[in-house]
């Protein structure tokens, strides 16, 4: 996410104003679930799999092979945050898995040359606006290097762009480049080139396909 940060006055309130539900997907990119408005508010009833759920397991899986520097401890919280995302926003988690893939590499240390952190390259503007939003404790920019923070705050934002942009290329655009920006493609009488989602689609059908996480087709 080299860009995202908040652009503008005006794009930071309109984002502020938007809620976290979704409601529609793109034909080019694999399923994200179906959501429904106000599905945070009930996410924290709904269990997380635990250790020996074959979903768990495989998400597990993934981290072990693409994260081994990753503490056994710090992983069991990705898994956690992973499935926290997906409660609350309705994000498979192979989707979730795709775009750390493509933002850091599994990195959890990754910082990109324009300041973005952590595992989903969270800028730290975004960040903080985020997690006051999430009730997430704000320690400076840090906070985007603790997994399961950065976790939380990427997929509440893409869930953001999501409400935001409707279709979910446009979506991961505006993750990757900032909603002003894709306004701005758009205003121009253009359509972003889909680059960045394409990238993501390839690498949630790679990991979908590794380790048998859910990944089917989805329409527009």
């Amino acid at each position: 996410m080299q860009h995202h940060g908040l652009r503008s006055r005006a794009a930071a309130v309109a984002i502020s104003a938007v809620a976290l539900g979704l409601t529609s997907a793109c034909s080019t990119l694999q399923n994200l679930g179906t959501p429904t408005h106000g599905a945070g508010r009930s996410a924290l009833s709904r269990p997380i799999p635990r250790s020996g759920d074959p979903t768990r397991d495989r998400v597990e899986q993934v981290l072990q092979d693409r994260a081994p520097g990753l503490e056994h401890a710090d992983r069991q919280r990705v898994v956690d945050a992973i499935f926290v995302a997906h409660n609350e926003h309705g994000f498979e988690p192979s989707l979730l898995l795709a775009v750390i893939a493509v933002e850091s590499g599994f990195n959890p240390s990754a910082r990109s040359s324009q300041g973005a952190l952590g595992l989903m390259q969270v800028q730290p503007p975004t960040g903080q606006l985020m997690a006051r939003e999430l009730g997430i404790e704000w320690r400076g920019a840090r906070t985007l290097f603790d997994p399961e923070a950065n976790i939380r705050i990427g997929a509440a934002y893409l869930a953001r762009m999501k409400e935001q942009f409707r279709d979910l290329e446009f979506s991961l655009a505006a993750y990757n480049v900032g909603p002003g920006r894709l306004q701005e493609i758009f205003d121009s009488g253009k359509r972003p080139a889909g680059i960045y989602a394409g990238k993501v689609r390839d690498e949630q059908q790679q990991i979908a396909s590794t380790v048998g996480l859910h990944g089917g087709s989805i329409s527009r």
